[in-house]
């Protein structure tokens, strides 16, 4: 069960403020990220309710590059982002454009480049400085993989590749997958390390459907958000994960992924940043941040841990 314990309070003007998409804590600041947008943007905590916008960003990309940053994630003093690997179908245009011209836009997929990276780069949570950003792709692996390789030529929201969660538990990345959801509503987690990603693992996790969001790591494994794989009005949903490969055999000894609740989303808008703000031995504390709404609508949530 969700309890609603408060919302929190962006200030000082944040860039692309509707598109939020990736939130991480480290120290006193926040690293928050938008699907529309190249940087990273720091704040620093405020008080108990709030952060305000620093002024200082971590550079992604060049101007005028869509990264497509879907999540982010801090450990060790090192802070870690993903852009979604994804392919993307043109939107249509249902008042200024004719059916023709629709159709037109509509057969065209794109592959941007820049959203095919894994970048990591140092960061002080005592003092906010960031330090130099280095950056990979998965790209390659993703297609020359078996189970993931024909997905790759399909667009997100429509079963394709698309990474929109990070995580990091004793030194390895967690990256996992929106799309695609697969046979026996299976979804795909990648397990690697940044400075060899090809020595990687593929975990499958069963969500009742749904592909996943976001995901950070707490005691035992992982929470993990989930929502649609398309832009269907589904429910969204918190879960906890122990992190084990759920393939199913008559071998298996893992244990299911067990759903702690709804979490709320008003009209249109879309739970998609996760982060872990406390642990106790009863619950945990968490904030999640909504895309496709004003300045992200930071909202905190105390979740009863299950029992055992």
């Amino acid at each position: 069960m969700l309890e609603v314990l408060g919302r929190l309070d962006f200030a000082g003007g944040l860039a692309a403020p509707d598109d939020l998409s990736g939130v991480a804590l480290a120290g006193d600041f926040l690293l928050l990220g938008s699907d529309e947008g190249h940087r990273l943007q720091i704040l620093k905590r405020l008080g108990p309710d709030g952060y305000r916008v620093t002024g200082r960003t971590v550079t992604l990309a060049r101007k005028g590059r869509e990264v497509d940053i879907e999540a982010i994630c801090f450990a060790g003093g090192m802070a870690y982002a993903t852009g979604s690997h994804a392919r993307r179908r043109r939107s249509i245009d249902p008042v200024h454009r004719s059916v023709a011209q629709n159709r037109k836009r509509y057969l065209r997929i794109d592959r941007q480049k820049a959203r095919g990276r894994l970048v990591r780069f140092p960061f002080d949570p005592v003092t906010g400085t960031p330090g130099k950003v280095e950056r990979i792709g998965l790209t390659g692996l993703l297609r020359k993989d078996p189970l993931l390789g024909p997905f790759t030529r399909l667009p997100s929201k429509e079963n394709g590749v698309d990474i929109e969660a990070l995580a990091c538990c004793d030194g390895r990345l967690y990256l996992g997958l929106r799309g695609p959801v697969l046979r026996h509503n299976l979804v795909p987690v990648l397990v690697l390390t940044f400075d060899r990603p090809k020595d990687y693992e593929l975990r499958l996790v069963q969500l009742d459907g749904a592909g996943i969001r976001d995901l950070t790591a707490v005691a035992g494994g992982f929470l993990v958000l989930s929502g649609p794989v398309n832009d269907a009005a589904a429910p969204y949903a918190l879960w906890f994960w122990d992190g084990s490969d759920q393939l199913p055999g008559r071998d298996w000894v893992g244990r299911p992924a067990h759903c702690l609740g709804e979490v709320p989303a008003g009209p249109g808008c879309k739970a998609e940043g996760l982060a872990l703000v406390a642990e106790s031995d009863d619950a945990w504390e968490v904030l999640i941040v909504y895309d496709a709404v004003r300045a992200g609508s930071p909202t905190r949530f105390r979740v009863s841990k299950p029992r055992q």
